[in-house]
């Protein structure tokens, strides 16, 4: 085996990142569509839903927190990040920029929540600025400050008096067309600045109502604020007390999280947590046009200048193009995930099923929607698609009591993809309590995806499903399920012995003994399916599953819980490697003895499923691989985040196997499979070898070429081919472009970018054949 020193492995990131951390920004045309993920900037296609280019900053300046183009020059987009940072991009045509220069403002110890920019026209200084709303690192308190800051100096010119609670939409600029003012909320006050004087008034809710999200009109002096009731209320003249008149617009039943006005002002959007777009008319209350059925709460909504679109962030980490006739134009979808999610015990609770490798259609598959689970492809780093397990209509919160929607817990994939088996729940307290209901889903090879097969309940609450290995060309399969101190084996039987097709359910076949009163908390099947071992507390019983005895030997060693198993592969099958928090115990199953032990923290064991290789995960970010049966460490790297990352931690892991994988005992660990993992960043990340001079070459290349379309690849590729012919300088740039990638999204495009697809349908078909 070749080891790999921590120089030879870096860790790339995949995908990940929160879109909906800010609202989207439109182009100037309304063509594209910007959004921070992290500190880099994404630019999307409205058409499309694709993405066309990426903008990379410094990490170290914090994620992205606003969007805005500069005041003066709408070439110049302006990216405020968390750290209080603010950089310029230049725009070069439609997709490309270039970074000009970058600017801190004067906030040492501060982080920025908000930030939008204002003319000097609009204010009364002489020069661009830009307001930003801001709190104090060191302290727990939400209470967030705002200040007026120049935009080419970041010199802080003006402080407002006020501290208000943080929320997303809690102020707003607005009155560039009559007096421009700046409304900001706090509680039930909305507190007025006109911006060319600072003199201040206010408006107080009452009816114990708080503010929920205040927007400003961008021409006129009308405000527009929604409240925890559902509200919607229009204030006019709100520079004028005594002239002040106010609208109300109601049908939320939640609160209202966002608010937009169209640039014309005769129409404007509300969204909140029933998962409704609505359109108002300002002139009729009543009037109200609806979009239902969103896939997730409305966080953010953006509108272009000629209100002919309409984006909407919502909470599954996707943003909905909507144009004028209320109708879904396009999706931008990021990876689906708990985008709120900063520990294991929250993340749990959204991705309470955990991940799962599906062989064909190489995805990792998790939780996605409510009632879903998704689909990632590995090798084209996108959401494929969600798969509806619980089939019932979500059905969105009530203001005076919960509703309880089922969701999937649990879910498993058998190695060859043949069966997919889950869990769905519904959560419940002592009042409401139901039962588990555990699916066994078939692939359809017709419909090309899985079909429900057997739908069974259990009273028990299962904590964990497992399928054995296939153990002959049959494809015989057993599943396993782990309930609170006993396991239950199930099988497939064929329901119709007549039927040609021998169409098969599931039964359940065996269920355990309880052990000594131990707790039942991690379980394994061998390599060749024929062993099963289980542990309770800190024993290990073992089972030979054709055999009808209730277990064959049990190993012990100490007194603390075992909470990990893992059979070895390949040479190391008759290993069986047990951890506790503490430690690591590799047995001998055959001769039933204690080879190793190794104190370490443990946090996660993961196997690798093409090889001998498992890696373990300390709770401080170490990471070590190794073979069951050697002593030796394989790889290891000491917090593989580094120190600037010390916040940053692992939600899951898992081995994948390759596409193409190589053979061979001289192989090394990321030969076979690669090591993703999914932090609490939202980021996910895998290892990998360091990229090699040719490597680096079709990087160098694949980013040249990023924002051409597939038509522009194509005729670049042959042009490099062409000039490659003459000149024997760069033989190798002739197959660096990914003409088949280029085949498939040609394809894509709108159909008058489109080229005859009898001349292209050559080269489709032998990208098809390729895949």
């Amino acid at each position: 085996m070749v080891k790999l020193d921590e120089d030879n492995v870096v860790i790339k990131k995949i995908e990940g990142g929160s879109i909906i951390s800010h609202a989207p920004l439109f182009s100037e045309d309304g063509r594209f569509i910007y959004v921070g993920c992290a500190a880099d900037i994404n630019c999307f296609n409205v058409n499309s839903g694709k993405l066309v280019a990426n903008y990379t900053a410094d990490d170290s300046f914090g994620r992205i927190v606003s969007l805005n183009f500069h005041p003066s020059n709408d070439k110049l987009l302006i990216a405020v990040h968390l750290n209080g940072v603010i950089v310029f991009w230049n725009l070069i045509g439609t997709q490309s920029a270039k970074l000009l220069q970058q600017k801190e403002l004067d906030l040492k110890e501060s982080h920025v929540t908000n930030g939008k920019c204002l003319s000097k026209n609009h204010c009364s200084y002489d020069v661009d600025c830009i307001v930003i709303s801001y709190k104090l690192r060191t302290t727990n308190t939400e209470d967030v400050n705002i200040g007026l800051f120049s935009l080419e100096e970041g010199i802080l010119l003006h402080k407002f008096d006020e501290a208000f609670e943080h929320l997303p939409h809690n102020w707003s600029l607005g009155g560039f067309e009559d007096v421009p003012y700046l409304a900001l909320s706090n509680k039930n006050v909305i507190h007025i600045y006109n911006l060319l004087n600072y003199k201040k008034n206010k408006i107080k809710l009452g009816s114990g109502r708080t503010v929920t999200v205040t927007q400003c009109h961008p021409n006129s002096n009308t405000l527009a604020i929604g409240d925890n009731t559902g509200r919607v209320v229009l204030y006019y003249e709100v520079m004028h007390k005594s002239t002040r008149s106010q609208t109300v617009y109601h049908w939320h039943t939640l609160p209202v999280n966002d608010v937009i006005f169209t640039s014309s002002g005769n129409h404007f959007y509300s969204g909140g947590a029933e998962n409704v777009l609505v359109k108002w008319f300002c002139e009729n209350t009543e009037t109200r046009h609806y979009l239902p059925r969103l896939p997730a709460n409305i966080i953010h909504l953006s509108v272009t200048e000629d209100n002919q679109y309409v984006a909407v962030s919502t909470q599954d980490n996707g943003i909905l193009i909507i144009n004028s006739q209320n109708r879904i134009h396009s999706i931008v979808q990021k990876f689906t995930w708990g985008v709120h999610a900063s520990t294991v015990e929250e993340f749990e609770k959204v991705f309470p099923a955990g991940v799962a490798f599906d062989t064909r259609s190489r995805s990792l598959v998790t939780n996605g929607w409510p009632g879903h689970i998704q689909f990632f492809s590995l090798d084209q780093s996108q959401l494929s698609f969600n798969m509806d397990i619980v089939c019932q209509n979500y059905v969105s919160q009530t203001r005076d009591q919960g509703v309880f929607n089922a969701d999937v817990c649990l879910l498993a994939i058998s190695d060859d993809s043949i069966w997919l088996a889950t869990v769905e729940r519904r959560p419940f307290d002592d009042r409401y309590i139901v039962d588990d209901v555990l699916k066994f889903w078939t692939f359809n090879e017709k419909l090309q995806t899985y079909s429900l097969n057997t739908y069974t309940s259990s009273v028990d609450r299962i904590s964990k499903v497992y399928f054995r290995p296939s153990v002959d060309s049959d494809g015989l399969h057993m599943a396993a399920t782990m309930h609170q101190d006993v396991y239950k084996l199930w099988s497939p039987y064929d329901l119709l012995e007549n039927d040609k097709n021998q169409t098969k359910s599931w039964q359940h076949e065996y269920t355990s003994k309880h052990y000594h009163d131990q707790p039942l908390n991690a379980i394994s099947f061998s390599e060749d399916g024929c062993i099963l071992a289980a542990a309770f507390g800190p024993s290990i019983v073992l089972k030979v599953l054709d055999v009808s005895d209730d277990f064959k030997t049990s190993l012990t060693h100490g007194f603390e819980n075992i909470r990990l198993l893992e059979f070895g592969k390949n040479t190391s099958s008759w290993m069986l490697v047990a951890a506790s928090k503490t430690r690591i115990m590799v047995w001998n199953v055959l001769s039933e003895t204690l080879l190793t032990t190794i104190w370490v923290q443990v946090e996660r064991l993961i196997a690798d499923p093409m090889s001998e290789y498992m890696a373990v995960f300390t709770p401080n970010n170490d990471l070590f691989v190794f073979t069951p049966n050697s002593t030796n460490i394989i790889y290891k790297k000491q917090n593989i985040f580094g120190k600037n990352n010390e916040n940053t931690s692992i939600l899951w892991a898992l081995f994948a196997p390759k596409s193409d994988c190589q053979s061979g005992q001289n192989s090394s660990w990321l030969d076979n499979s690669t090591l993703y993992m999914l932090t609490n960043q939202q980021e996910l990340l895998k290892f990998d070898k360091a990229d090699t001079l040719q490597n680096m070459v079709e990087t160098f290349v694949d980013d040249n070429f990023t924002n051409l379309t597939p038509l522009g690849r194509i005729i670049s590729n042959k042009e490099i081919i062409h000039n490659s012919e003459g000149s024997k300088k760069l033989p190798e740039f002739e197959t660096l472009i990914d003409e088949d990638k280029s085949a498939f999204e040609i394809l894509e495009e709108p159909a008058h970018l489109m080229l005859p697809l009898e001349s292209q349908l050559e080269r489709i078909l032998l990208a098809c054949l390729k895949t």
